[in-house]
């Protein structure tokens, strides 16, 4: 991408959330923060988040967050998903594309939290108006073949030269500032614009859901709770379907 082509800022951010359901789980805490070509950082905010629900011991043995943490520290979640959809919200109205690694997750989850308090769809106010950039689907996009897992830390660490500090593993902020570094890397080096990358992800996420698809169906494996052959999400930037207030 040539220097003029590239955004002046981007908006990067990260949930840590109680499971991977994205219409049951809650999201506990957040971190995002706007971040210029230069290195600037020109807004940022964190969030603790108490959704009235216990964290599952799967989830806490990930994020390491655990229900006293919460209660003592979190603010009502209504609150909490208002502030993070203005932040994004923000963004969006100033020009500043939204940057996630597998972004589909945490837009996805966001979007169930907005309609279930606020009653309406984030697509019509940010889904449309934004662009998205996210390094996980370019990752996949680009180098097809490589093996190993596709894990932030282990993308940015072994693969493009990022430092990862194993001791803050699954911090929102950290994975924020590690996706950052990331992205900016990627965008420089794209023979792509921002723009030309929006359909490009989305044929990207798809051509990766369906060859993993594939993958698990010829080597037998199911979904662990249901039995049934595992369909890997082709949505992007999120997946609207059986979103309901």
């Amino acid at each position: 991408m040539r220097k003029e082509d590239a955004p002046d800022a981007i908006c990067v951010w990260d949930t840590e959330t109680g499971g991977v359901e994205i219409t049951r789980d809650r999201i506990f805490t957040a971190y995002a923060m706007i971040r210029s070509i230069t290195g600037e950082t020109l807004a940022e905010q964190s969030w603790v988040l108490n959704p009235g629900v216990p964290m599952s011991p799967e989830a806490a043995a990930i994020n390491g967050l655990t229900d006293d943490f919460i209660q003592e520290n979190g603010i009502p979640a209504r609150k909490g998903i208002n502030e993070i959809y203005m932040f994004l919200s923000n963004a969006v109205r100033a020009g500043i594309p939204l940057v996630g690694y597998n972004t589909p997750f945490d837009l996805g989850i966001l979007s169930h939290e907005v309609r279930r308090h606020f009653g309406f769809d984030m697509w019509d106010t940010i889904g449309h108006r934004a662009q998205f950039f996210d390094p996980f689907v370019y990752d996949v996009g680009n180098v097809i073949k490589r093996r190993g897992n596709r894990k932030l830390m282990t993308v940015a660490g072994q693969h493009y030269g990022i430092p990862i500090d194993p001791a803050r593993l699954h911090e929102a902020q950290y994975d924020v500032e590690v996706t950052n570094h990331l992205a900016w890397k990627m965008l420089k080096q794209s023979p792509w614009t921002l723009a030309e990358m929006q359909p490009l992800q989305v044929q990207w996420r798809k051509a990766y859901a369906d060859n993993l698809t594939k993958y698990f169906a010829s080597v037998g494996k199911t979904d662990e709770k249901t039995g049934l052959a595992i369909v890997v999400d082709p949505s992007f930037p999120w997946n609207r379907e059986g979103e309901t207030a």
